[in-house]
């Protein structure tokens, strides 16, 4: 055994030593400039993986040579799989995937792992490369870059897929986890409900929105694309009218956008956007909930026309309520514009 593989013996028995620590010690075991492609390549050293033309053009070699190299640095780092260190490694990466229910996309993998520091997240990535338990699922049709324990589930995740696809387009629209696999398992009752979940977040056309929520990848509800899109699916989700700095705070706190909401932007495309109504100070709602634009007195037009009948305070009040957010004064002072509204005793009406 070489000087730097007792190194890696004696850092494997330390107790809770990172994955970053675990493979600069391995590669220890490797010639000098092997070491430093291997990191380069997998970002072991400030956690930006390279290209094989950037590393090639660092050492003057072609970057078919840097491939041959990583490859063979793989090949003799695996060779070191009955090692404590390497092992160690190895067990817990493939727990997580077992976790799983035989797959995990790479993204799923790091967030179950908990690391968010790119060094340790490389580092996990460079031990299943070498890993000969752990299997790659490129990246291709509708599979996310993957890890896997076996290659047979790869074919129970392609029909989950197929079954996911046909219950989306029956139901178009979002799904909650309970309402997808369960009209999953209603057509291929041999899965759990864990499976039928766990099979959908490989999916690369099929994603779960911020909310909690099924649907193919490409549906605005899923992945809104611009600040209107996502404006209508927090309204949507929350089902109740909401002030605009509400709004772009639901935006934010759940991350809906990659780039912090400005209240006053979404003003604006509130606004600008007709399926979106003002009701009260700042206040929007969806068209579709049966709110309609206008003024106070507008909607106090509407709604003694509706009625066809002398309506009380209080019953104008208890209708308008319904459409508008605004304070009792308000009413007050339109339903004295002696040009639309007449009144007569306690109670009022259209001006003829």
């Amino acid at each position: 055994m070489k000087k730097g593989t007792k190194i890696s013996e004696n850092v494997a028995k330390n107790a809770g030593v990172s994955f970053f620590e675990l493979a600069n010690a391995l590669l220890i075991n490797l010639p000098q400039r092997s070491q430093e492609i291997v990191k380069k390549r997998f970002g072991l050293l400030d956690g930006n993986s390279q290209t094989l033309e950037k590393i090639g053009s660092d050492y003057g070699i072609t970057r078919e040579r840097v491939r041959q190299i990583v490859v063979d640095a793989i090949k003799k780092i695996s060779k070191y799989s009955d090692m404590d260190i390497f092992r160690a490694a190895e067990e817990k990466i493939i727990f997580a995937i077992s976790q799983r229910n035989g797959i995990i996309s790479e993204e799923k993998l790091i967030e179950d792992l908990g690391f968010d520091h790119p060094g340790e997240a490389n580092s996990v990535m460079f031990f299943a490369v070498c890993s000969n338990k752990i299997i790659e699922i490129e990246e291709k049709g509708s599979l996310r870059k993957s890890r896997a324990l076996s290659k047979d589930i790869v074919i129970r995740v392609a029909d989950v897929a197929d079954v996911a696809k046909t219950v989306l387009k029956e139901s178009g629209s979002p799904m909650t986890d309970n309402e997808i696999a369960k009209k999953i398992i209603d057509k291929k009752s041999e899965l759990s409900k864990e499976e039928v979940l766990n099979f959908l977040s490989i999916l690369s056309d099929i994603s779960k929105n911020k909310f909690g929520k099924w649907g193919f990848s490409n549906w605005m509800e899923i992945n809104p694309k611009g600040t209107r899109e996502r404006i209508y699916l927090v309204m949507k989700e929350h089902k109740k009218p909401l002030h605009f700095t509400k709004i772009a705070k639901v935006i934010d706190d759940l991350g809906i956008s990659k780039r912090k909401s400005h209240p006053q932007t979404v003003h604006n495309e509130l606004i600008k956007d007709e399926r979106f109504v003002l009701i009260g100070r700042g206040i929007y709602a969806l068209r579709e909930w049966g709110y309609s634009p206008g003024a106070v007195k507008d909607v106090l037009e509407d709604i003694l026309r509706k009625s066809g009948q002398h309506m009380s305070k209080e019953e104008i009040m208890t209708e308008i309520m319904k459409f508008r957010k605004v304070k009792k004064t308000t009413v007050m002072i339109n339903l004295n514009n002696n040009i639309k509204f007449v009144k007569h005793g306690n109670k009022y009406a259209l001006k003829a």
